[in-house]
């Protein structure tokens, strides 16, 4: 995909995956606004952005409240119509099965997958008038591979596949890519956290880094593909599963 003067959208671009993917789209040519809560970050980003993309600015905004659909207005009065939207945002809890309580699973569901839901409705009539357009949502090797646990997280990440792969279908024709991407595991700050709170760590072959995971994303964005996977023997777990469900089962309950 040529990024040059395309306007993209990143959420969750204070730290992480979401910091790399608005430099790298900076640096490929976009004109990039960054999202986040952060604003002391997200002016650091901006910084570094504006070197090679002057245009590049940001927006302080928790994609969890509402009104996201008029921020995203007001991004396209002030920069121009979206043609990329990276739905990176994301957070997780520090709560076991024994504490964890509705309003926990609530607001996993506000700001993992209903905030993704929202952004790209405000931008998808656009991108189907223009014809062209491409929506990118950030997932989790756990929202199609589970593990032990209260779920929350898991569950907010396969309901964005799920939602991501319906829309693929009926706005494929019209010019429009969406894509999941299944990042494997990072070493960003979510990700050692999840660590510490006791989650194995991956295998290598099934971990990455951020720069990886950014480039790879970069070369798949309004490609033909609609999974972006960056392990690919993450996908050969799921046909395994599909096998061998009794066996699967069994090893990752044992684990």
């Amino acid at each position: 995909m040529d990024f040059r003067g395309k306007v993209a959208v990143v959420t969750g671009a204070s730290s992480g995956l979401g910091r790399q993917l608005a430099l790298d789209l900076a640096a490929a040519g976009a004109v990039v606004v960054g999202m986040a809560r952060r604003e002391s970050e997200l002016r650091e980003l901006t910084d570094e952005m504006r070197r090679v993309s002057p245009r590049s600015g940001y927006v302080v905004y928790d994609v969890a409240a509402a009104g996201l659909a008029d921020v995203m207005a007001a991004i396209e009065r002030e920069y121009g119509p979206v043609d990329i939207l990276v739905n990176n945002a994301a957070a997780d809890l520090k709560v076991g099965l024994r504490d964890i309580t509705v309003e926990d699973y609530r607001h996993l569901i506000e700001a993992n997958f209903l905030s993704a839901v929202a952004a790209t409705l405000a931008v998808l009539p656009g991108m189907i008038e223009r014809g062209s357009g491409v929506v990118a949502m950030v997932s989790s090797d756990g929202g199609r591979l589970p593990g032990s646990g209260p779920g929350a997280y898991p569950a907010s990440k396969a309901a964005l596949g799920a939602f991501a792969e319906s829309v693929s279908y009926r706005v494929r024709r019209k010019g429009v890519r969406v894509h999941v991407v299944y990042p494997a595991f990072m070493p960003t700050a979510m990700g050692l956290a999840a660590l510490d709170r006791g989650l194995r760590r991956p295998p290598f072959f099934a971990r990455r880094t951020v720069p990886q995971v950014s480039r790879l994303v970069l070369r798949k964005l309004g490609g033909p593909h609609f999974e972006i996977n960056a392990a690919r023997v993450i996908v050969w777990a799921t046909v395994f599963r599909a096998v061998l469900p009794r066996l699967f089962e069994r090893l990752r309950s044992s684990r």
